[in-house]
């Protein structure tokens, strides 16, 4: 399937495959580049007690809309596409739900793994391929997947297997990159991605929300908006690194909220099967 909607954030994109996404997340497992301590630490208890708060304040967004959107189906099913380190997947069940969760990179379903063994929680992790989930038809309550469908080989197919996962009724909550957004203009700007330490992702597709809607419209019911509007510090380091988050950050947060939700960062959809 050749994807129609959206763009990619770099030139070549289309180029890459979903190996080299695979390495890409296997090296670079996504929230380790805000771990200062020794690399061999990386899974350790004092990793994850030193991560979570940074964490949890970092991505309140994501935590709130997990209390909200779990709160509707108590005890319910629940998957996440690219569980990453496991960080919300603890969130939903915590918040009560029977978690799944697949990620491409073995290196983040050990580290997942042994996330959920240090909070003391279940769940069934596996490896699995956005494109092509290991689970039959209509099994889920939610789906859930953040800022990971993006940078797939083919979103349109994701979309569709989410959709083919989900309980008649069920609901995917899916997070994906605003191409109108206030970091992905300083991204384009200053040719550096101020999300990460390393380089970027071989894939990276922005959308607009008519777009958004677009990808989503075999689902019955749509509701897209804009999220992730505080500005956040970058693990990067050098000048413009510097300039981001002693000048941009505080400044950009000083704006009052109704310009700030015209810019976010993450476009949030909730698409009822």
């Amino acid at each position: 399937m050749t994807d129609t909607l959206g763009s990619y954030l770099w030139k070549g994109s289309d180029a890459k495959t979903i190996e080299q996404v695979r390495k890409y997340w296997t090296d670079n497992v996504n929230t380790t580049q805000f771990w200062s301590g020794d690399p061999r630490e990386i899974g350790s208890a004092e990793f994850f007690e030193t991560l979570e708060p940074f964490i949890r304040r970092n991505y309140q967004h994501r935590y709130r809309l997990i209390e909200q959107e779990a709160a509707k189906y108590p005890g319910g099913t629940f998957l996440e596409i690219g569980c990453g380190a496991g960080w919300e997947s603890i969130a939903w069940a915590q918040a009560g739900m029977e978690v799944h969760a697949i990620d491409l990179s073995e290196a983040a379903l050990e580290l997942a793994k042994r996330n959920f063994a240090h909070h003391k929680l279940e769940a069934d992790l596996k490896w699995g391929n956005a494109e092509h989930v290991p689970f039959p038809d209509n099994t889920f309550d939610i789906v859930a997947s953040f800022g990971v469908l993006h940078q797939t080989e083919s979103t349109e197919r994701a979309v569709a297997e989410v959709k083919r996962l989900l309980n008649p009724g069920g609901e995917a909550v899916i997070t994906l990159y605003h191409k109108y957004s206030w970091k992905i203009w300083l991204t384009k700007l200053g040719r550096i991605n101020f999300e990460f330490s390393h380089e970027d992702a071989p894939i990276t597709r922005l959308y607009d929300k008519k777009e958004l809607y677009a990808l989503f419209r075999d689902f019955s019911r749509v509701n897209v908006f804009l999220d992730y509007t505080r500005a956040t510090r970058s693990p990067r380091k050098g000048f413009l690194a510097w300039l981001f988050n002693h000048v941009f950050v505080p400044s950009y947060n000083l704006l009052p909220a109704f310009i700030r939700n015209r810019w976010g960062h993450a476009a949030v959809v909730i698409a009822v099967k």
